[in-house]
């Protein structure tokens, strides 16, 4: 198997003592697409945020 494209282990965000994203693990292989899904307010575009580098 190849190495990931992207791998994220066990990363976790809190803005002050509110954890908003905790233990997430993602890995990407090379050609793979990746979306997420889910409700207001459950981390998505603070993951993306942290995958891109703003956070």
């Amino acid at each position: 198997m190849a190495e990931p494209f992207l791998s994220i282990q066990h990363v976790r965000k809190s803005f002050g003592p509110t954890t908003v994203v905790q233990d997430f693990n993602l890995d990407v292989e090379p050609g793979e697409f990746v979306s997420f899904l889910g409700p207001s307010g459950c981390g998505k575009t603070t993951v993306l945020r942290m995958v891109a580098g703003f956070e």
